[in-house]
């Protein structure tokens, strides 16, 4: 009688079984010998023995901050032009006060009218950029359309000045208008 090599299906599916269980615990104790190793150069690494916040500490610049704060630009960035912004007159301080004595007077700050919406959300990008919050308002004249780039309202003439102030700073001109 001839007898049978190889075996059935059942001898071929053990193996099989018996294969895939080694393997995963091979791998297994591979993964727990490399996590258990010690990490190269961590114990040579002198540890801070305080936190230390370089920011706080002066020796990296806030980023968060305008430039004016910090000192000016750092000596690699491309030189701006420096808009000065000299105080209102007498008069105009006088103006500005009639004005905000009017009952329901509030004040907006326009930093541009546009032709096409596209420019006047660069503008608003731009503007949010900077640290403002604005909106863009379209106003349809004569069958032509303006997007308007606005920041505000704002309770009294002083704030309002002092963001278009900021935004002629920054080379953006802009200017200050009352609503009701």
């Amino acid at each position: 009688m001839a007898s049978k090599s190889g075996g059935g299906f059942g001898t071929w599916f053990y193996g099989v079984l018996v294969g895939a269980v080694v393997g995963v615990g091979c791998c297994a104790a591979a993964a727990l010998y490399i996590t258990k190793a010690p990490i190269p150069f961590v114990n040579k690494v002198n540890q801070a023995s305080e936190k230390i916040n370089p920011i706080a500490g002066g020796m990296i610049p806030d980023p968060n901050k305008p430039l004016s704060e910090t000192g000016g630009a750092p000596s690699n960035a491309p030189k701006s032009k420096v808009v000065t912004v000299e105080p209102p007159t007498a008069e105009q301080a006088d103006a500005e006060a009639k004005l905000q004595q009017e009952q329901g007077s509030r004040f907006v700050v326009q930093a541009g009218a546009f032709s096409s919406e596209a420019e006047a959300e660069n503008r608003r990008a731009e503007l949010a950029l900077l640290g403002f919050e604005s909106r863009v308002i379209p106003r349809t004249d004569e069958g032509k359309t303006l997007y308007r780039v606005r920041l505000g309202p704002y309770g009294t003439v002083q704030e309002a000045n002092f963001v278009r102030t900021k935004l002629l700073e920054n080379s953006i001109q802009a200017i200050t208008g009352r609503i009701k």
